[in-house]
């Protein structure tokens, strides 16, 4: 659990989310500095309070060589399987049918869906401290995401599968920021 829920100005905690702790799974940041769990609340609690998630990975983005923007779907991608708990069939080949903006916006929408507060009563300094808390009990992780899937196929209601297997592609080989 963290005190992070309203205690840091949206701005600040948009520079700490932006580092490889969060958007490079091959280093040794991501396996050591927090657990699975702890990121999931800090970036739960950031989209609660307003906080644009894509704006946070391109600012990660910026300036960084092939290999570090390459690590950022997977990122995204373990970030979905660990909200959803394998609840979703084919997720990693839906999620790849999406564009980037849309699949950002998946992790967004489970992330507000999953976040609780928690208050607690601090006796050191008699004072009451909130804390973000991770429940995906109540998620409709198939929802949210149906949901998204409909709107990538209204706005795009002639796509060839040319076009998504190279979006497909993009998220196997390439970087998408």
């Amino acid at each position: 659990m963290n005190d992070y829920y309203g205690s840091v100005p949206l701005e600040e905690y948009e520079q700490i989310l932006a580092n490889r702790d969060y958007w490079d799974n091959i280093s040794g940041e991501w396996q050591m500095r927090s657990k699975m769990e702890d990121k999931l609340v800090r970036l739960g609690t950031f989209v609660q309070r307003g906080g644009d998630l894509n704006r946070v990975i391109v600012l990660y983005a910026e300036g960084r060589e092939y290999t570090y923007r390459v690590t950022i779907q997977h990122c995204i991608e373990r970030y979905l399987e660990a909200l959803t708990k394998k609840r979703i069939q084919n997720l990693t080949l839906r999620l790849y049918k999406l564009e980037r903006e849309e699949a950002v916006k998946l992790l967004s929408e489970m992330l507000k869906a999953s976040i609780g507060v928690d208050f607690r009563y601090d006796k050191y300094t008699s004072r009451q401290i909130s804390f973000g808390v991770l429940d995906t009990r109540n998620l409709d992780a198939e929802g949210i995401l149906s949901a998204i899937e409909k709107e990538h196929q209204e706005t795009h209601p002639n796509e060839t599968t040319v076009a998504v297997r190279a979006r497909v592609q993009g998220w196997l080989r390439e970087s998408l920021w």
